[in-house]
């Protein structure tokens, strides 16, 4: 065969199916950075909430399975690789594929280097390391990982997921044992229905890791039940894990009468459990940073490949290699990652700052690509009303859930994050246009 020949069947070749469902759990549950979203949207629920907050994690991940019932449902209908891009791309049409996909890029790139700036936040507030020595070293051991193909990254990932599971599980055993075991009742405690849902709303971000699941749909063994499954029980393991972790610490606050506004987590758990035990916490932190990045930027890397493969894109990125991937939208996502990196050090200047600024605009694109989701679904079902009367009841009640959130989210959002997002719909609303318009004067050509 020609080299060219080659070439031609290299950009044409299928994803080979050969990721199991432990593969597909842990690489999100590593997308989720469980212990790198206590440390922030955790917190953060606790200093909302107070000790109501294991309550709002779990009420929030109740939410976040609204939206994963929809995917968990379009997951059984599209094996392919692209996730929401697909969903949109053959349940709508192909200028909102194209939106999603484009969306998604935004969304999983901003997401993953998000966590790469808490972990930085974190390594620079302990140790004082320079935040761009620690930023782009994260990410340069995460795109090695990508880069030499779903395999290995998956094996890092199931060690890695399993160690911090593990870790997360003793830590919070830790806390509780330190009182020993008086537990208290967080029902007891009582906020406005308002201040619960905000808390609910950050309760939320933390079982999100499963967006990563489905890009990768088109390479998983079985995909009609590994991804459905994998999906339910990353949002159910991550939310719950969360909320457990956040209870024990509440628990030996509350014990030992420490306020909950001023307390530094980590500092708490050097200062009362001892170094060993702060070191492998700061592992989980750094592991975070860079599972949470190499999660999404295979998630990335499979959205190109699967544009691509429907000429959305170039074709180049459609080239897969067997066991490896596609490679040239695994560079590309690489690229747009330390892109993003280099611009948020630069310009922010501020790793906590950017951490913020970053997760904020993932969350507008997040909540863009699961309202096309849920209308995507809403469309296939709405054909035999009254077989799926379910399935649209549940589209219909995420599209609801998810505009809300989006609406309240953007309100309080700062002008800048806001402009960035609205700023990419609107490329993305013109480059749909101008590949349509290309296609149809191609079909007038011929």
């Amino acid at each position: 065969m020609s080299t060219s020949s080659l070439s031609k069947a290299q950009q044409s070749q299928e994803p080979k199916r050969h990721l199991g469902f432990i593969d597909i759990v842990f690489l999100s549950m590593g997308s989720q950075a469980p212990f790198l979203s206590i440390l922030t949207y955790g917190v953060e629920a606790f200093i909302i909430a107070g000790f109501l907050a294991p309550i709002a994690i779990i009420l929030g991940t109740l939410l976040v399975l609204l939206n994963g019932f929809v995917v968990y449902e379009l997951s059984k209908r599209f094996t392919k690789a692209g996730g929401y891009y697909t969903y949109a791309f053959y349940s709508l049409t192909k200028r909102l594929g194209f939106e999603t996909g484009w969306l998604y890029v935004l969304y999983s790139t901003t997401y993953g280097v998000a966590y790469v700036f808490g972990t930085t936040y974190i390594i620079y507030h302990i140790l004082g390391v320079n935040p761009w020595i620690i930023g782009l070293g994260l990410l340069s051991i995460a795109s090695l990982f990508a880069i030499m193909g779903i395999k290995i990254s998956t094996k890092y990932a199931v060690f890695t997921s399993l160690l911090e599971i593990g870790i997360m599980t003793i830590l919070a055993i830790v806390f509780l044992s330190s009182t020993g075991f008086h537990l208290y009742n967080p029902l007891s405690f009582h906020v406005s229905l308002g201040t619960l849902a905000y808390a609910i709303l950050f309760g939320s971000s933390i079982p999100t890791g499963y967006g990563s699941i489905t890009p990768v749909s088109g390479e998983a063994k079985d995909a009609k039940k590994t991804i459905s499954r994998a999906i339910i029980t990353v949002i159910l393991l991550g939310g719950l894990l969360a909320a457990f972790d956040i209870y024990a610490i509440g628990d030996h606050l509350l014990f030992y009468k420490i306020s909950a506004n001023n307390v530094d987590i980590l500092h708490l758990i050097e200062n009362k459990f001892g170094l060993i035990t702060f070191i492998f916490v700061l592992f989980a932190a750094i592991n975070d940073g860079i599972l949470g990045s190499l999660g999404f930027i295979i998630a990335t890397s499979r959205t190109i490949f699967a544009m691509s493969y429907t000429n959305l894109l170039p074709k180049v990125f459609s080239k897969f290699e067997s066991y490896k991937g596609p490679t040239n939208a695994v560079v590309l996502s690489v690229l747009l990652y330390f892109l993003t990196s280099l611009l948020g050090l630069y310009f922010i200047n501020n790793p906590f700052l950017a951490f913020g600024v970053l997760g904020t605009i993932a969350l507008f694109s997040s909540l863009f690509v699961h309202v096309a989701a849920n209308f995507s679904l809403i469309k296939i079902s709405i054909k035999k009303f009254r077989k799926r009367l379910l399935q649209i009841i549940i589209g219909i009640s995420a599209v609801i859930f998810s505009v809300f959130e989006l609406v309240n989210s953007i309100s309080s959002a700062s002008p800048i994050e806001v402009y960035i997002f609205m700023s990419f719909i609107i490329i993305g609303f013109l480059a749909a246009e101008t590949l349509s318009m290309i296609e149809e004067e191609n079909e007038e050509e011929e």
